[in-house]
């Protein structure tokens, strides 16, 4: 039976620089978003209530397609499932789930 061995018989043609990014490339899409803790859970809910009930600027850090995105704005809505974030450009629906951290703006206030 014959067995392929993969990049393994290119790599002596590749570039160093060409095989980092490849070993970069790979690590990205076989990582996972990291799971929250309860502690972390319970300070993210009273963040977004925050926010939310007093109508202040929120920083969002979102994990989508296999990295970390940053949205800044006002919480609309929240409902079971997701969140409706206004922000300066337009209004954008973020799953619950996905939220990795929430922090106020108040670099908005300064």
């Amino acid at each position: 039976m014959i067995q392929d061995r993969g990049n393994i018989k290119w790599a002596s043609m590749m570039l160093p620089e060409h095989l980092e990014l490849l070993r970069e490339y790979k690590q990205e899409r076989t990582e996972q978003a990291r799971e929250l803790t309860e502690w972390e859970l319970e300070e993210l809910q009273k963040t977004i209530d925050q926010a939310y009930n007093q109508q202040l600027d929120i920083k969002l850090e979102v994990w989508k397609d296999y990295k970390i995105t940053q949205w800044t704005g006002i919480i609309k809505s929240i409902n079971t499932n997701e969140l409706i974030l206004e922000t300066l450009l337009n209004t954008k629906s973020i799953p619950i789930q996905s939220i990795q951290s929430a922090q106020l703006d108040t670099d908005y206030y300064d």
